[in-house]
C-alpha cells in the first residue's frame, strides 16, 4: 500500500473537519504528523478489538464500518465516503475499536495520530464543538436506526439499505437512476439486517412492482418516492 504526502494547508476538501475547523497555526503541524495511503478494495483500515491508536479521514474512496455479531456474522453499521471520519467510535473508555473499517472500492484513507488529534481538538475550540455535536448525532441517528429495524418488515428492511446506499453514495453523474456504487448482495443483507436469499427475493418484488431494476450487479432506482416511502413502512 503506497504513502503519500498532502498539506492540509492546500486541502481542497472544504468539508474535511481539519480543513473546516483547524486554525491555519495548526494546519501544518497536521500535515507533518499524518499520513495518507492507498488503499486497495477489500483492504482492512482497522479491527474490532484493536487499540486506538488515531483518528481516520476519507480522502477519497468508499469504506463500509462492520461490526461482529454471534456465530462469526458480521453486521454493516454505516457506509462512510470522501471527506467522513473514521475511528471515533474507539475514542474513551478503553480506547478499544468496537468496529472494523473496510475498504469497499480503491481508497485513500488519511491517519492522524491520536496524541496530535487530542492536541488539535485542545487548541480548536471550534473543532471540539463540532465533534461533541457529530458524536451526539451520530449516537441518536444509532439508536433510532435501531429502534425503528426492529419493527420492519423484510421488504422494509431492504428498501432501507437502499435507501442507505443512496444517502452515502448517490447516483452516478451521468444517470441520475443508477446507483453510484451498488454493493454486493452480501453487503446489502449484512445493512439491512436480514439474509442474503430475503435480499434476492425482495429485489426481485421490488422489479417486479417496477421501484428498481436490476442490471447485472448494479441496480437503477426507478421510483424513489416509493422506496422511501417502504423504508419507512414498519408493517409492509
Amino acid at each position: 500500500m503506497a504513502t503519500v504526502k498532502r498539506l492540509c494547508e492546500t486541502c481542497k476538501h472544504y468539508n474535511c473537519f481539519i480543513n473546516k475547523y483547524c486554525s491555519e497555526e495548526w494546519k501544518p503541524i497536521i500535515t507533518l504528523n499524518k499520513t495518507s495511503t492507498d488503499y486497495p478494495a477489500g483492504a482492512t483500515i482497522f479491527s474490532e478489538g484493536e487499540p486506538v491508536r488515531g483518528i481516520y479521514e476519507i480522502y477519497y474512496g468508499k469504506i463500509k464500518v462492520v461490526s461482529s455479531f454471534g456465530n462469526h456474522r458480521e453486521r454493516i453499521l454505516c457506509l462512510l465516503t470522501q471527506e467522513q471520519m473514521l475511528g471515533f467510535n474507539g475514542l474513551g473508555g478503553n480506547m478499544i475499536y468496537p468496529v472494523t473499517a473496510i475498504t469497499l472500492v480503491p481508497s485513500q484513507i488519511t491517519f492522524i495520530p491520536i496524541d496530535i488529534f487530542y492536541k488539535a481538538v485542545k487548541a480548536n475550540p471550534d473543532m471540539a464543538i463540532f465533534l461533541m455535536n457529530y458524536y451526539a448525532d451520530q449516537l441518536r441517528a444509532s439508536n433510532a436506526r435501531l429502534k425503528i429495524h426492529s419493527l420492519m418488515s423484510a421488504k422494509g428492511k431492504v428498501s432501507s439499505a437502499l435507501v442507505t446506499i443512496i444517502d452515502s453514495f448517490g447516483f452516478k453523474k451521468q444517470d441520475d437512476t443508477l446507483l453510484d456504487f451498488t454493493p454486493s448482495r452480501k453487503d446489502i443483507a449484512s445493512l439491512a439486517g436480514t439474509t442474503y436469499e430475503t435480499v434476492i427475493r425482495v429485489l426481485g418484488e421490488l422489479e417486479k412492482e417496477n421501484i428498481i431494476k436490476l442490471e447485472g450487479k448494479s441496480i437503477r432506482v426507478l421510483d424513489l418516492h416509493s422506496l422511501q416511502k417502504l423504508s419507512e413502512d414498519y408493517h409492509s
